[in-house]
């Protein structure tokens, strides 16, 4: 009897931390399995902004090229307007090139604080 309820102090508090540790750690994966898809889905998002923000300059400077040939005023015009575009387009690519480095900076951050807790 005595052996009984000393495998009921032990056992129970013990079988009891083991499911708070495996609960705990299957969130772990769920935050992790949220960010790695969180992560992917900006890294997609990045790409595609570089991409497009890449062709954009290129198609501008040939624009700009063949309109300098003729050089009347409206394609004077037009090659201040897609100068004005180049300018934000660049903006925009500094912008997208900040938010990448800080996701990745705070994706870094939340694993090293889920690798502690």
């Amino acid at each position: 009897m005595v052996i009984v309820n000393l495998f009921r102090a032990i056992f129970f508090p013990l079988f009891a931390l083991w499911m708070l540790w495996k609960i705990n750690m299957s969130s772990k994966k769920e935050i992790l399995e949220d960010l790695a898809r969180y992560r992917s889905k900006g890294d997609a998002l990045y790409k595609d902004l570089y991409d497009v923000s890449t062709s954009a300059l290129r198609l501008m400077s040939e624009l700009e090229m063949r309109l300098r040939q003729n050089g009347t005023e409206e394609d004077l015009r037009l090659i201040d307007e897609i100068n004005k575009f180049a300018e934000r387009v660049m903006e925009a690519t500094i912008h997208s090139n900040e938010y990448a480095t800080s996701l990745l900076k705070d994706y870094g951050q939340a694993l090293k604080k889920i690798g502690n807790s």
